[in-house]
């Protein structure tokens, strides 16, 4: 049985393994995203709930000190939130990027596959016309023999 062979095969592939890297690092920056809201959102907690604990701190004789360190405390994690958030920028355009440059790669693999199917339809289509010739010579041949011996 004949066997289809796609001379382009090691091209395909390689836009395969460059379509995976390049999802990878998708992924990767995605999982960054991930890590960094979530950061995002245990400081707002935290600073939920300093809050709530400065609030309580404030009934009664209040320690002029204490509540200083509050606000040191709660401007460090603010500042630190702000840092989060400039990455977060700069994490949302290299996350466009590699999307960008993910569809592209998917694209050329499969304008490769593309090629490769239509090879190998064009490639079944002559198989089966030769095959369809064979049985026709076969078939003339069969009846060839049937028809001379008759008039024999």
């Amino acid at each position: 049985m004949a066997r289809f062979t796609f001379k382009l095969e090691p091209v395909l592939s390689q836009r395969r393994r460059v379509e995976d890297e390049h999802r990878r690092v998708l992924a990767r920056l995605l999982s960054r995203r991930m890590q960094m809201h979530h950061q995002l959102r245990e400081m707002q907690e935290s600073l939920s709930g300093d809050k709530q604990a400065m609030a309580q701190s404030l009934v009664g004789q209040v320690d002029v000190g204490r509540i200083r360190g509050h606000a040191a405390h709660n401007a460090q994690i603010v500042q630190r939130a702000r840092g989060i958030v400039t990455h977060l920028a700069d994490l949302e355009d290299q996350i466009a990027e590699a999307r960008a440059a993910l569809i592209q790669a998917s694209q050329q693999r499969k304008a490769i596959e593309l090629l490769r199917d239509r090879q190998h339809r064009r490639w079944k289509k002559k198989l089966d016309q030769r095959e369809a010739a064979a049985m026709d010579e076969m078939a003339t041949q069969r009846f060839g023999r049937g028809t001379g011996e008759a008039f024999s």
